[in-house]
């Protein structure tokens, strides 16, 4: 009777297991298009067996744990993936802005360049009329414009990085808290000997995305939780403890800062990555750049074209007239330049006041092909440069851009390929289940009936 027993046992066991069993084949199925969502195991471990005279009889079996596929070097791979990705997506609508501005169609600045020292070379063919004379001036305050409008254009693309920075900033400080908060729960269930699959699913999809997000590098400790950090080494999660980000206005500029009890640290260009570390270096590197090359030409434009214009004068006799307003600071020359000039008659064509002096207007209108800018460069050559600069950035951000895009999928198709729910093996697995849940049941029955037969003999 006791055999029966222990056989009754090993059969509930095994209908059991194969219930649940089926059940987290049944939770694959489910979640098979959830993100982030990795396969789930049953691990079958046997009952141990009993001495029963010289042999050992088995007690069934049961499911000891339900573990989570998981691959720690793809997972690694497409978190360095995420962030290449991230940072090149930031960079592309700056980018692709800049672009715009420096254009080479027909209201770039170059073309004002050139109408500028076209209107002079028309001056040479009139220098004492009027007509000729306001077209210069007014070639002058066009082209004045076109600087001043290049430049509150680089100032809007980086007051909109300084918007997108700040929407992104409570984003950000929500996953590090959620992170922070499935810390403790992996910790706190693992700690029972149970397994947090869900948690860890969880946490992982938000690694990824602070990856893209900050770059951010993390680390598993023996406890299950994961500390996260900034490429530069500052903490951003410790335990179930998270630190928040704050954007701290300077100016019209946004300063991120680093929250960590009474410590504020400031967080620059070598302490991010992804997102945040493209659009900072975009708005603090790269349009910079463009500006000191943008001031840099206005001051030398204004300072050439004022040097030989003072060594004419106008049809009132007055020379030593400067034709651009004084730009003592080169920094910001671009958003400073005016034309001085009030009238066209203070126009100095000429050497002298004669109706027919055109010597200093031919020799204005030969500064535009001239190479004054670093003594390598005509005004147009060298803005050219700029534009080509924008366009090589651009068009490099693209290709990283497409590179990282193609890698990430591959990695991630790599990930589903391994870790990730296949239909077809669930079918199976429900199929393999459901017969040994048949067959447990077929076993229950025949031992229910053995023991029905030896009730039946003692009565």
């Amino acid at each position: 009777m006791g055999g029966l027993l222990n056989a009754l046992n090993a059969g509930r066991t095994s209908l059991s297991t194969n219930q649940k069993a089926i059940e987290i084949a049944g939770n694959n199925i489910a979640n098979v298009n959830t993100p982030g969502y990795s396969r789930q195991s049953p691990v079958l471990t046997p009952y141990p067996a009993l001495n029963f005279g010289d042999f050992f009889i088995g007690q069934g079996v049961k499911i000891s744990n339900v573990e989570r596929e998981h691959d720690v070097f793809i997972s690694a791979q497409i978190l360095d993936k995420n962030k290449t990705l991230g940072e090149e997506s930031a960079k592309a609508e700056p980018l692709a802005e800049l672009e715009r501005v420096f254009g080479i169609g027909e209201n770039s600045l170059a073309t004002e360049i050139d109408q500028f020292f076209d209107a002079w070379q028309q001056l040479t063919a009139n220098p004492s009329g009027p007509v000729e004379r306001d077209l210069v001036l007014q070639r002058g305050v066009l082209l004045s414009e076109a600087f001043h409008t290049t430049v509150e254009e680089l100032d809007t693309a980086q007051r909109n990085i300084n918007g997108t920075l700040a929407a992104k900033i409570d984003a950000v400080n929500f996953k590090l808290q959620d992170v922070a908060d499935l810390n403790e729960r992996i910790a706190a269930v693992e700690a029972m000997g149970q397994t947090a699959n869900t948690f860890r699913d969880r946490r992982d999809l938000l690694l990824e995305e602070l990856a893209q997000s900050l770059g951010i590098q993390s680390f598993e400790e023996s406890t299950g939780m994961v500390s996260v950090q900034l490429p530069g080494g500052l903490p951003l999660v410790q335990g179930n403890v998270a630190l928040h980000l704050e954007g701290v206005a300077v100016g019209e500029d946004l300063q991120l800062k680093l929250q960590q009890g009474a410590t504020t640290l400031d967080v620059n260009l070598n302490n991010l990555g992804g997102e945040f570390r493209g659009l900072v270096d975009i708005r603090d590197g790269f349009i910079p750049s463009l500006r000191s090359d943008l001031d840099q030409m206005a001051q030398d434009l204004a300072t050439t074209v004022n040097a030989q214009h003072q060594l004419g004068v106008g049809l009132d006799g007055v020379g030593s007239r400067d034709f651009f307003a004084d730009l003592p600071v080169p920094d910001d020359a671009a958003r400073n330049i005016s034309v001085a000039l009030q009238k066209g008659s203070e126009v100095a064509a000429g050497a002298s006041s004669a109706p027919g002096d055109n010597t200093n207007a031919q020799m204005l209108a030969a500064l535009g092909g001239l190479k004054v800018v670093n003594g390598e460069d005509t005004f147009v050559s060298f803005y050219g440069k700029m534009t080509a600069r924008v366009g090589i950035e651009a068009g490099q951000n693209r290709l990283v851009l497409g590179g990282a895009e193609d890698s990430l999928v591959q990695l991630k198709n790599l990930r589903d390929g391994k870790v990730g729910v296949s239909l077809e093996d669930e079918m199976i697995n429900l199929t393999q289940f459901q017969k040994g849940f048949e067959a447990s049941a077929k076993f229950l029955s025949t031992v229910d009936e053995m023991m029905d037969t030896l009730l039946s003999l003692k009565r």
